[in-house]
């Protein structure tokens, strides 16, 4: 089914169920990878959120009227899904801080034991894994608005209107938002920079 996405949305305010079908393959890779981001990296519960949000979609997509495009409505519902989440994944930590404490740990950096081989050469110890962990451990610092920009912009190459609609905010917050993170990863992430820039030289 090739339709654009009026159309499609149009079928599927009708209970149409092969737009319905059509419209959760069309998204679900997007969806999922914003999930992915926002929950850290934590398969799980990404698809569980991801899930979430399609049923959320779902349940509201007669209340859509087309003032916005359609895809930034639904990733507004799959943001807002995610951070929802995450507010009841940390009030069930208070109740339970100790485990909640441990899986946190376990959540913010995954243990990986350094490939003895690259151990000889720092460059390559800096590059692929150990720096795409130094990146996750960097985002992970910023304030969750931030990351949130950061990530639609850099991970989903939203424009900074769309940001703002996904958002809710004006288009002057975000932009102050991508400025702040990428100054804030900038900084986190000097030493690795620095020692790119002295290769290059």
């Amino acid at each position: 089914m090739s339709l654009k996405d009026e159309e499609l949305i149009a079928r599927a305010q009708k209970d149409d169920q092969r737009a319905i079908e059509e419209f959760v393959c069309r998204y679900h890779q997007k969806a999922y990878a914003i999930a992915y981001y926002m929950c850290s990296g934590d398969r799980e519960e990404a698809q569980d959120l991801t899930q979430e949000a399609f049923l959320r979609a779902l349940r509201n997509i007669k209340k859509f009227r087309g003032d916005s495009s359609f895809y930034t409505w639904f990733y507004r519902i799959v943001v807002n899904t995610c951070l929802d989440g995450r507010r009841r994944r940390r009030r069930w930590e208070r109740i339970f801080s100790r485990a909640g404490e441990r899986e946190e740990r376990k959540k913010e950096v995954p243990e990986e034991q350094p490939d003895m081989g690259e151990a000889s050469n720092p460059m390559d110890v800096l590059s692929g894994k150990q720096l795409t962990l130094e990146v996750r451990k960097a985002l992970m610092t910023l304030p969750e608005r931030q990351r949130i920009a950061f990530q639609l912009k850099v991970f989903q190459d939203m424009s900074i209107r769309e940001i703002a609609q996904v958002m809710g905010s004006a288009e002057g917050t975000v932009k102050s938002q991508l400025f702040r993170a990428i100054h804030s990863l900038r900084t986190a992430l000097k030493d690795w920079v620095g020692g790119q820039e002295e290769a290059r030289i």
